[in-house]
């Protein structure tokens, strides 16, 4: 008995380092910000304005990730989904139909387009029997083909300014609190209380942490790896809207920018890449930190590659914290 006494702080300190590393980061990230770098306070909005522009893209990768599978794809279908956006919104645009109905067709055809694409990698992935590394590394080039297509450098909307109010419109003449913005974070609230407040949101993690277990309780695990898949890519395409709104045009560059991003902001954040761990809250997490990092190091004038130095420091650094505490809980 006392020697469990002794050793239940322990596990507490250990569980506590474990579940909150991400929150830990970006305190002590923001501290150093506003503290130490002269200029990061007036570009703060910045951190808010990217995070959520590519946010939602994140939180599609990550119910992906909590299932034990990966989608390298991410990229290239939010891209592709902002081309045939661009496409629909300038057809409708053309017919004089207007601005309004022209940015919801565009929208509508972003989600759909997203959807088939993420439903491809879906049944690759599941139904042939890919790994879905594999898998999705070779629909990233299929993607990124098809973007090509159409956008070697830009490929703009007819109404920049019109399409533009999503992305850069203030609320009550805050500059960072923009339509976007709120999407981003109703998004965030959606998929935390689907995942918790759901039945099929519950699986998740059941199948991530131990597939058997969850094939004997009755979960089809193929089944729910599929709809992730298909939720990831809607929310690819939700994020080709954004992006097609932030800069009034599908830009070919951004799937590539896109190829590592959103696996990084989940990692740091918390998500496991072998699955069974996570909530849309890590998710943010981790998107606040790479942009908050990423907005100091350039109010600082670094260079691309000192950038990408100090980032892939800090992701070996999460995964080594999170693997000790992992398996000191473990051993406890």
């Amino acid at each position: 008995m006392e020697e469990k006494a002794i050793s239940k702080p322990k596990m507490q300190w250990s569980r506590f380092l474990k579940d909150n590393n991400s929150v830990l980061i970006l305190v002590a990230l923001l501290f150093v910000a506003f503290i130490g770098i002269d200029g990061f306070t007036g570009s703060f909005y910045n951190v808010i304005l990217y995070s959520a522009e590519f946010g939602i893209c994140c939180l599609g990768l990550a119910l992906v990730m909590i299932t034990g599978n990966i989608d390298l794809s991410v990229g290239y279908n939010a891209a592709f989904s902002g081309v045939i956006m661009v496409t629909a919104f300038n057809m409708v645009y053309a017919s004089g139909a207007g601005a309004a109905p022209a940015i919801i067709v565009g929208l509508i055809a972003a989600l759909i387009t997203g959807g088939i694409l993420g439903a491809f990698n879906g049944i690759i992935v599941t139904k042939v029997g890919v790994s879905p590394l594999i898998a999705t590394i070779a629909t990233n080039y299929i993607f990124q083909g098809l973007v090509m297509q159409f956008a070697r450098t830009s490929y703009s909307v007819t109404d920049k300014e019109a399409m533009g109010t999503i992305a850069k419109a203030s609320i009550f003449g805050i500059k960072w609190l923009t339509p976007m913005v709120v999407i981003f974070v109703l998004f965030v609230v959606g998929v935390f209380l689907w995942m918790y407040k759901t039945g099929f949101g519950n699986r998740l993690h059941i199948v991530g942490d131990n597939p058997e277990a969850a094939e004997y309780a009755g979960i089809s695990v193929k089944k729910t790896a599929f709809v992730t898949f298909v939720l990831c890519g809607i929310m690819a395409g939700m994020t080709g809207f954004l992006m097609v709104s932030f800069n009034g045009a599908a830009i070919y560059t951004q799937g590539t920018a896109l190829g590592t991003f959103p696996i990084s902001c989940c990692v740091i954040g918390g998500i496991k890449m072998t699955g069974g761990k996570g909530t849309a809250v890590h998710v943010m997490l981790g998107i606040l930190i790479m942009r908050c990092l990423s907005t100091m190091m350039s109010t600082m004038f670094w260079s691309t590659e000192r950038v990408n130095l100090v980032t892939g420091i800090l992701l070996i650094v999460v995964l080594i914290v999170d693997r000790f505490t992992s398996t000191k809980s473990a051993d406890d």
